[in-house]
């Protein structure tokens, strides 16, 4: 399956409009607003008890995005190679989860020795992609990786989507909808009775990417749409936002994920749909300025990073464990963010000597690895 064609939905694609430029401004500044959701959850600050619907909105945007990617593919080559695929995942997502991951053990065992073997066991199912279901085991543990349950979560979701899209080559859009309305029926049936399980379960979350694989797949159409009606399509992506907005105060009071997930992660995809043709639109002109794009250019880096840094923090101030010192935490987070997505994503991801699909996948098992035998000298 190293270079599998794909002749129906090539033809497909090849009949449809040209794929747009596959940088889409608006989209990074929209991974700004999701990081910012996040940020203010975890510093518990008043009011913003839904902030965690910021993880619903990257699902939204990752599923979009590399969907596109892969349909950019198949409209040049007629053919997706999937170990180019993960070799390329393989470069972008985990030097930079393996250096956040090794750093938090070492730093765990400098500030928090009590806690040094569950960050172990955290580190070994972050390091293979399982931080998820080992979280669910596990159940409610003070470690600073927790967080990695969505890194996980996105992994196993991509293992699963591209051989779909191989599979399903006559009908993508169909499989995909049945996929996710399995997915989103599956959330809102588990939630009542095991809400952690449908918070933090794969199955119940792949209707997330999946509606934006949707509209990834339906770019062509959508951009005609929004093109013809500019000022509808401008009112919509100012209802999202309110929506997105409001949705950040009153989720926090109901079972999530469940049907509540339905109103966050609909209004951020129409948040992405509605600057198909023009990022700016709407609040496009706020999420294409160059600072909340800045933001969501190292918002991956930071989500790392702003669980390890409140963590230390508050083992090493204990007495002001407050959402004013966590949420200036966070902030400063930023700068460890900013490093090492200069430092060690951008080369790596640029680096010729990575770039063969082979070295990216041998990088890929380095870093495993390496993540790895961190997590089992913590358990020594």
């Amino acid at each position: 399956m190293a270079d599998t064609r794909v002749p129906d939905l090539t033809a497909r694609l090849r009949t449809a409009p040209a794929p747009r430029p596959a940088f889409r401004r608006d989209v990074e500044g929209l991974r700004a607003v999701a990081l910012g959701l996040v940020l203010l959850f975890h510093a518990g600050v008043p009011f913003v008890r839904g902030g965690n619907i910021g993880v619903d909105v990257f699902f939204v945007i990752s599923g979009f995005l590399i969907t596109g990617l892969l349909v950019r593919e198949v409209s040049t080559t007629g053919r997706v190679d999937l170990p180019a695929f993960y070799a390329r995942r393989a470069r972008r997502i985990l030097p930079s989860a393996g250096v956040v991951l090794v750093l938090t053990v070492a730093g765990t065992a400098l500030l928090a020795p009590a806690l040094l073997a569950d960050t172990g066991r955290a580190a070994a199912a972050a390091a293979l992609q399982g931080a998820n279901w080992w979280l669910l085991a596990a159940g409610d543990l003070h470690v600073p990786l927790t967080h990695y349950w969505s890194l996980a979560v996105e992994e196993q979701f991509y293992l699963v989507w591209p051989v779909l899209l191989l599979l399903a080559r006559r009908r993508p859009l169909l499989a995909l909808g049945v996929l996710s309305a399995v997915s989103y029926a599956a959330s809102v049936l588990v939630t009542p009775g095991n809400e952690l399980l449908a918070y933090l379960g794969t199955g119940t979350r792949m209707w997330q990417f999946g509606l934006g694989a949707a509209l990834a797949l339906l770019a062509p159409r959508i951009a005609e749409l929004t093109a013809a009606h500019p000022g509808l399509t401008s009112g919509i992506r100012w209802a999202a936002a309110g929506v997105l907005a409001s949705a950040a105060v009153w989720v926090g009071y109901v079972a999530y994920p469940g049907w509540a997930a339905l109103v966050p992660t609909l209004a951020a995809a129409l948040l992405i749909a509605g600057g198909t043709s023009d990022p700016a639109a709407g609040p496009g002109r706020l999420l294409v300025w160059r600072p909340v794009r800045f933001c969501g250019r190292i918002s991956y880096t930071w989500y790392l990073w702003h669980v390890p840094a409140t963590f230390f923090a508050v083992a090493l101030f204990p007495a002001v464990d407050r959402w004013p010192f966590l949420l200036v935490v966070e902030l400063l987070a930023g700068g460890l963010a900013f490093l090492t997505t200069v430092l060690v994503e951008d080369p790596l991801r640029r680096s010729r000597a990575v770039a063969s699909t082979r070295r990216g996948l041998v990088l890929g098992g380095v870093v495993t690895a390496v993540s790895l035998s961190a997590a089992v000298l913590a358990l020594v």
